[in-house]
């Protein structure tokens, strides 16, 4: 009765491992300001893998916050671009 207890256990113990996943992403968010400190709603704000040079781009809300989830592992540039600045 113990061998199949402790069989038992090692067996749950070795799978624990599994039963647990992690997608590894991300997200990146901020705030766009403009140089007196005012938030700017409308910028597109595009975040560019270095490595793969694959893009997403998104919009800043009222607030002027933008977000990008689900963000994979690497070296990112933002840039923030909007009509008159």
């Amino acid at each position: 009765m113990k061998k199949i207890f402790v069989a038992i256990a090692l067996l749950c113990a070795l799978s624990a491992g599994n039963l647990q996943a992690q997608t590894g992403n991300s997200q990146v968010t901020g705030i766009v300001q403009d140089a007196t400190s005012a938030l700017i709603p409308g910028v597109t704000v595009t975040l560019t893998n270095k490595g793969t040079n694959v893009t997403q781009t998104g919009l800043t809300n009222e607030s002027g916050a933008y977000y990008f989830s689900s963000v994979p592992p690497g070296i990112y540039k933002i840039s923030a671009e909007l009509s008159g600045f």
